[in-house]
């Protein structure tokens, strides 16, 4: 019986310690948070869109390979979690295709709509993105029930 108090004690206080994320240091591969939520996928950001097409942006090559976005600050779970992300792309026909996992990128002329900007990219395989096509970007996290978040859309 005193072990099962013991037991009980521990588990108790070492389940709030697992749902805690974050750091200042990322190796991007970090548990997301309550993986179970179907709350928005990155939950704690200040700001994520898309820079590489950039939002709106028209006439972007069918030959493109990757997809850039940027984000506001690195304490969010992307930072902490940027391999378990990728970018889901929806045409305006229904169809829809994922980037591969995300990595950490830098981009010294990328755009800059934030005072601390993070830059991550997901790759394509050239050819994917169809001519004459509008594009919807999301951020998502496949491993988890969170909701894609919208980042933008743009049109090849």
């Amino acid at each position: 019986m005193r072990l099962a108090r013991v037991l009980v004690v521990t588990a108790s206080l070492a389940l709030p310690l697992a749902a805690c994320g974050g750091g200042s240091s990322s190796s991007g591969n970090s548990p997301i948070p309550n993986p179970g939520s179907n709350q928005l996928c990155d939950t704690n950001s200040q700001g994520t869109q898309l820079a590489r097409p950039s939002q709106g942006q028209t006439g972007v090559s069918s030959g493109t390979t990757s997809i850039e976005i940027v984000s506001n600050g690195n304490g969010d779970q992307l930072f902490s979690s940027y391999g378990q992300f990728d970018i889901i792309l929806r045409d305006n026909f229904g169809n829809q295709f994922s980037t591969g996992f995300l990595n950490i990128t830098s981009d010294s002329s990328g755009p800059h709509p934030y005072n601390s900007d993070f830059y991550y990219v997901g790759s394509i395989p050239s050819g994917s993105l169809l001519g004459g096509d509008t594009y919807s970007a999301y951020l998502n996290a496949p491993n988890t029930n969170c909701t894609p978040g919208f980042l933008g859309s743009f049109s090849t």
